[in-house]
């Protein structure tokens, strides 16, 4: 079964079968690592994007939920991208969805929507046609 696990809630509304995080980008990955612990398998690169986490507050990640064998592709994937935001925990600011207003929210929420765009339709996992519609934001609206 194919499970997105995300701390955007925009996002979670907008799948056939998704788990929420209310929490950090860091929480999500956590969950995640717990997952392949018990047999589940990456379908995306944790740090997809190649955005610092002190620059997208969220995370989303694409795993394929099953039980068994662990993947040890999918579990040095994970820990890599876990010990990566640790590391910037430590050193910058991090920016989390609680400490955002509802524009800024809105628009990092719609940043990691296009990052998992492509995912998502290619394991049909879209379950709203409105996901996300609505234009990039400009500093004008």
């Amino acid at each position: 079964m194919f499970l997105l696990v995300t701390n955007n809630s925009e996002l979670f509304k907008c799948v056939k079968c998704g788990f929420f995080i209310d929490g950090t980008a860091l929480d999500v990955l956590i969950n995640v690592r717990s997952r392949i612990h018990l047999g589940s398998v990456l379908l995306t690169n944790p740090l997809c994007g190649n955005l610092r986490p002190n620059h997208q507050p969220f995370r989303s990640v694409l795993i394929d939920e099953k039980s068994g064998l662990v993947d040890l592709e999918s579990l040095s994937l994970i820990e890599k991208a876990i010990e990566f935001y640790q590391s910037c925990y430590q050193s910058c600011k991090i920016i989390t969805p609680q400490n955002l207003d509802d524009s800024l929210r809105e628009d990092y929420a719609y940043i990691d929507c296009e990052l998992l765009r492509e995912s998502l339709e290619q394991y049909n996992m879209i379950s709203k046609s409105q996901f996300n519609t609505a234009p990039l934001r400009t500093k004008n609206s």
